[in-house]
Parts: C-alpha cells; sequence; structure tokens
C-alpha cells in the first residue's frame, strides 16, 4: 500500500500546469469527452493540489421550491477572481486566473470570454452542488480544478497532444468539444455559447472526478453532466437552466422523429468511447437521451423517482454505493462490478426502480411517454426560453 506522502508526491507531480518548459506528465487516465455539434467526452491536468474551503449552506423554513433552491445555491457559491498572473503555452501569451475553486489557465484572446469565463465556472460548481438535490448541497471538490481554455483549435491540439500522449488521438476526432480527466479541463473557443456549454458539461466531470469517492454509472454521469450545459445570457447576467439546451432537445426531437430513440435498458449500458466510432448522429442522440434520462429522473411521475437520484448522488459522493447495493440485497461481486464497470441497469434497478415498485419494461415505457410529452407541439418555445414545459411545470406544481 502506498503511504500518504507517496500519494501526495504523485498528486504534486501530475498537477503542473503545461508552460513553455513542457513540464513531464504521468500516463493520462480514462478521459472524457464533449463535443459540440458533435460529440461529448472527459477531464485533465494542471497544478491540483491546492485545497479548498466548503461553505455552510444555510436553509429558510418554509421557502417554497424555487427559493429554497436559490437559498442553497447561493450557501455555496463563491464569486470573484482571486488573483491573475501571466501565463504562456508556446510562443501564445495568456493568463491563469485563480478562483475560490479552479485555476484556468487561458490565451484567449476574446475579452467577452476571458471575461465571463471565472464567474461562469464558479456558478456552474455552485449548480453542480445543488441543482439535484435538496437541503444539503453535494461536497465541495477536495482539490482545485484545473482548467484549460485555450483560444483556437490548433493549440488546443497541441495541448492535449501532450497532456494525453497515446490517447490524442480520440480527444482530438471531436472537431468541435473537449475533454475532462482526473479533475482537469481543455477546451477551445467556439463562441461565448458554445464554449460555457463545453465548459459547463466537463466541469461537471472534473468535479465528480475531485468530489466523490465512487464514480456515477456512465449514463447518469452524461446525463448530469448534459444536464448542467444549460443557460442563457441577459443583458450579460447568466441564468442557469437545465432546460435552456436547444441543441440537446433538438437532437432527441429529430431521433424520435426519425425512430432513432434507444429503450433505457440499451441507454444504460453503452458509454459515448462505444458511438464516437459510428455515425455522427449516434453520439449526438446518446447524450440528448441522457439528458432526457435525468429530467426524467427528476421530473418525470410527478417526480416520484427523484429521491432514488438524490439518494444514488449522495451514495457515490460518499463512497457508499456497493455497499447500500448490498444493503438492498444484491450479492457483493455483482454490486462490485456494477460500481467499477459503471453500465448496466443494477443501479437504475435499486434506488429507482424497486422502491417504486417498477420493473425495467413500465419504467421504459413511463420514460418513453415522458420523452413523447417532451418532443410534442408547442415545447421548443418553452427550451428556448429556459422553461420547463408545461406538462412537468403542472406535475411538480401539484406535487408540491
Amino acid at each position: 500500500m502506498r503511504s500518504r506522502r507517496a500519494i501526495r508526491s504523485r498528486a504534486r507531480r501530475a498537477a503542473r500546469p503545461l508552460d513553455r518548459a513542457a513540464a513531464a506528465l504521468p500516463t493520462p487516465a480514462a478521459v472524457v469527452l464533449t463535443a459540440i455539434g458533435c460529440a461529448a467526452p472527459t477531464s485533465l491536468t494542471g497544478d491540483a493540489t491546492e485545497p479548498v474551503a466548503a461553505a455552510t449552506p444555510t436553509r429558510s423554513a418554509g421557502a417554497d421550491a424555487l427559493t429554497d433552491q436559490a437559498s442553497l445555491f447561493a450557501s455555496v457559491y463563491t464569486p470573484g477572481v482571486v488573483s491573475s498572473e501571466r501565463w504562456t503555452f508556446g510562443q501564445h501569451e495568456g493568463v491563469v486566473l485563480r478562483t475560490a475553486h479552479y485555476r484556468i489557465f487561458t490565451t484567449e484572446s476574446s475579452s467577452v470570454l476571458r471575461d465571463r469565463v471565472a464567474d461562469f465556472l464558479e456558478r456552474a460548481l455552485a449548480h453542480y452542488r445543488t441543482a439535484a438535490v435538496d437541503e444539503q448541497p453535494l461536497p465541495p471538490p477536495r482539490l482545485a480544478l484545473d482548467t484549460y481554455l485555450m483560444d483556437d483549435r490548433s493549440q488546443w491540439a497541441s495541448l492535449t497532444r501532450r497532456l494525453l500522449r497515446d490517447q490524442a488521438d480520440t480527444a482530438l476526432a471531436i472537431g468541435r468539444g473537449g475533454y475532462a480527466t482526473r479533475g482537469i479541463g481543455a477546451y477551445f473557443d467556439i463562441g461565448l455559447y458554445d464554449t460555457l456549454a463545453v465548459a459547463a458539461h466537463e466541469g461537471w466531470h472534473q468535479y465528480t472526478q475531485r468530489a466523490f469517492r465512487q464514480p456515477l454509472p456512465i449514463y447518469l454521469e452524461e446525463g448530469l453532466a448534459t444536464f448542467m450545459e444549460g443557460h442563457r445570457w441577459t443583458d450579460g447576467v447568466v441564468e442557469l437552466s437545465p432546460w435552456a439546451n436547444v441543441e440537446r432537445y433538438d437532437t432527441l426531437r429529430d431521433a424520435f422523429a426519425k425512430g432513432r430513440l434507444l429503450g433505457v435498458g440499451e441507454l444504460v449500458g453503452l458509454s459515448p468511447q462505444d458511438l464516437i466510432a459510428g455515425e455522427q448522429v449516434s453520439l449526438l442522440s446518446y447524450y440528448a437521451q441522457c439528458w432526457a434520462l435525468v429530467h426524467f429522473l427528476e421530473h418525470g411521475d410527478a417526480g416520484v423517482h427523484r429521491s432514488g437520484l438524490v439518494r444514488l448522488l449522495r451514495d457515490a459522493a460518499e463512497g457508499r454505493l456497493d455497499r447500500r447495493l448490498r444493503e438492498f440485497g444484491v450479492p457483493a461481486s455483482r454490486a462490485r462490478n456494477a460500481v467499477m464497470l459503471r453500465r448496466g441497469s443494477t443501479l437504475l434497478d435499486a434506488y429507482v426502480l424497486r422502491p417504486g415498485g417498477l420493473e425495467m419494461n413500465e419504467f421504459e415505457r413511463r420514460y418513453a411517454d415522458f420523452v413523447r410529452e417532451l418532443v410534442g407541439v408547442g415545447v421548443r418555445d418553452r427550451i428556448v426560453q429556459g422553461l420547463a414545459p408545461e406538462f412537468v411545470a403542472r406535475t411538480t406544481n401539484a406535487s408540491n
């Protein structure tokens, strides 16, 4: 067993930011990719040894759901750039922006994007910790989240070759997007909205890699990453809304119209890497359907599945998934495999289906009905506005 000193030393070596000296990096671990108008994957490097402090949440007694969620968000949101300093990548001048939870290495030339990215990432982190839970936020990351925002694709490609080495070709196959690995994110300027959508997606991967003791199943990890992408700008102020994701919505609607929706049983057995070599629409459809599945777990059947989702998230964060599965009667070896392989329906069955007295075929039918309503007439206008569809709003209000 490695000593704590050896583990800390290894973490420090892995965390050094890239600069003109091209510091040696260890062999990269698994990479998660994300694509906009393309595909989605991982998380990556930087000096991530700086500890971060947790905020103490507060809750107003008797507040309605919306106010309650806003209070929870406010309890963990930490605005502002703490410091900035010069940074170079090869011949490219840049800056390092430090916030409470991030170090952002950027060569970005657009002042609009550069000036907004730091606060956006801190808001996104507060969103990750509060959007899908009640009462208490999910834990903060244990180490700073290092993020590379490069000015163009050629710089990002050069960075990727140095960070990912023999895994770089997979990331470089995406045209517009980014990736995350070991709590580090890397992406490039593809326009204000799309860049920050990628940042929000990859930021979720960075967050879970740094804060969760056990990984989520892949379909849920990717579904929540797409869930966190949604945002809207009004007079320079960002509003984070999981419904404000026109691209994922349009892809879902297109897949539905063409009869290309996967069943839940199929969806939970796949990963983006399974699809990246196939047709582009298959990968984009996968992300859109993971997005829809998380919305179903949040809002479907008048919200009855949400408590199972919350429990699953908290157990993953605290490293209790396999123990909880055994309490649900799952044999130890099967419980370990479900957590390690991150595929299949074992966790969904234990946390959501069985507590609701459902078999998979009934759950699939209800999910299909939810998607059918979601892609129905008039819903897109609500998505563009960042609002929940009226059928979701009605059932949510009725259940409160």
